[in-house]
Parts: C-alpha cells; sequence; structure tokens
C-alpha cells in the first residue's frame, strides 16, 4: 500500500494520536523514563505502519535496549554514542522508514532524552526545521 503514513492512518493525524503518549520530565538521575518514552513511541508506530512498504523499526528498538543496557550499568559515554547513532539513523531514514516518521521520532526523541545523552549542538538545528518546516539561518 503506497501512501504517506499519515493518509493511511485516515482522520486521525499522526501527531494527534502520538500526543497521547507521555512526555517525561528530564530525569537527571539517570532513571529509564525518557527511554521508556521513546521505546513506546516507536512501539505505537508500529503498530499504526506495521512492516508496510518494507519499513522495519525492530533495529530502532534494539538501539534504544543497547541504551538501556548501557544506562543501568553508568556508562554515560556509550548512552550518549548509541542516541546519536539512533538519531543519525532517523536523519538517514534507515530501515525504510517514512521520512515524516522518521521526523517525528527525530523530534521527539531531542526532547525527551535528557542533554547529556546526545550532541545538541548537533541536532537543534534540524529540529528547528522540523518544528517550523524551513531551514532556520
Amino acid at each position: 500500500m503506497k501512501g504517506s503514513l499519515l493518509q493511511r492512518v485516515g482522520s486521525i493525524t499522526f501527531g494527534a494520536w502520538l500526543t497521547f503518549l507521555p512526555i517525561p520530565a528530564t530525569d537527571q538521575t539517570g532513571g529509564e523514563d525518557w527511554l521508556d518514552a521513546m521505546a513506546n513511541a516507536v512501539r505505537v508506530i508500529q503498530g499504526i505502519q506495521g512492516d508496510h512498504d518494507g519499513a522495519k523499526y525492530e533495529p530502532y528498538l534494539d538501539q534504544l535496549q543497547v541504551a538501556r543496557v548501557s544506562l543501568r550499568r553508568g556508562d554515560g559515554a556509550a548512552v550518549f554514542a548509541t542516541m546519536n547513532r539512533f538519531m543519525d539513523m532517523l536523519e538517514a531514514r534507515e530501515h525504510g522508514i517514512p521520512p515524516e516518521t522518521a521526523d517525528w521520532l527525530f523530534d521527539f526523541c531531542y526532547v525527551v532524552t535528557p542533554a547529556k545523552f546526545h550532541d545538541v549542538s548537533r541536532h537543534i538545528q534540524k529540529f528547528k526545521e522540523h518544528q517550523f518546516w524551513e531551514p532556520i539561518g
């Protein structure tokens, strides 16, 4: 079935559907709420879209699991590297996910992931572009 994810979900807009996902407060203690929110967002999208048109979401969930294991070990550098790789995957639309899905997940990841676990300066420009629908600067 061709068409965008937004077309597939019908009258319920993609953003409205995901509005019901809780966005945790930034957890400076190293808790996992933000990882739970991110994994739940991927699972919701996977449930809506499935594996249509070759899109695969398991590699994204696997990457988040690697971050979770690193976080539990107390390895902040590994969490940082893993989450930046996760955002790279989204930016490159790896595993066939649609652009609007990748952009939404990218922005959600930027919002929920504590700043110490991703390169804020590297991702802020793209986040702004997604929010305002045009290049900034």
